[in-house]
């Protein structure tokens, strides 16, 4: 399933997004455009040109944004759409934090933050308000929570079950939420631009039900 038609509208909050998100501070920015970013160093996030090397097999694919037809090397695990600059995961990107385990560093799969919430964020702003020197830990969380596919598309339920006609997202709770962030200082407004335009450059996945596309609902809101 392609999911194209439904990340089109949505184009144009990305260019923006992008624009404000390159203005905000490299502690908030937590990709890169470096191997992680391109699925391991497979040139431009895995090709994305017509032309093949020598003996290279190519495959082509729909780009999740845009619809365009772009071609990369079939042993890639993602590409760039050469339109849209959209990366396109072809399987689940698995991110992985560093822990001590028995006086080692040891990698192992991340996980994610909780869910976002109105009563979690009203939280984390008020634990702001009474100790501004930690404002990083209400940037982070905000940047975290939606520029997080894991996250972002869980955030906010409406304790319903989704169907086609109900994304099961708590509304009311969303356009809260966005007013209080809009009410916070500049810094703030930055992360979840930022965190927006990360999660629509490269989601970390293909998107192929309605369910995986819940995050969209919330960021057209």
């Amino acid at each position: 399933m392609v999911v194209s038609h439904l990340l089109s509208p949505l184009r144009t909050l990305k260019t923006k997004a992008r624009a404000v998100g390159k203005s905000s501070s490299g502690s908030i920015d937590g990709w890169s455009d470096g191997p992680d970013d391109d699925g391991g160093g497979n040139g431009p996030a895995g090709g994305g040109t017509d032309e093949a090397a020598p003996g290279r097999c190519m495959a082509v694919g729909l780009c999740l944004c845009c619809g365009s037809k772009v071609s990369y090397p079939d042993t890639v695990a993602c590409f760039r759409c050469t339109v849209c600059d959209t990366i396109n995961d072809l399987k689940e990107v698995v991110r992985t934090e560093k822990v001590v385990e028995d006086g080692r560093l040891v990698s192992r799969p991340r996980r994610p933050p909780p869910p976002l919430t109105l009563g979690r964020l009203r939280a984390g702003v008020q634990a702001y308000k009474k100790h501004p020197e930690k404002h990083s830990l209400l940037e982070a969380m905000i940047y975290e929570s939606f520029g997080s596919w894991d996250v972002l598309n869980v955030s906010f339920p409406s304790g319903t079950e989704m169907s086609a006609d109900d994304p099961a997202i708590a509304f009311a709770e969303v356009h809260s939420a966005y007013k209080t962030i809009l009410a916070l200082p500049p810094p703030f407004i930055r992360a979840m631009m930022s965190g927006i335009e990360q999660v629509l450059r490269r989601p970390g996945r293909p998107l192929k039900a309605r369910e995986d596309i819940r995050y969209l609902v919330i960021i057209m809101e």
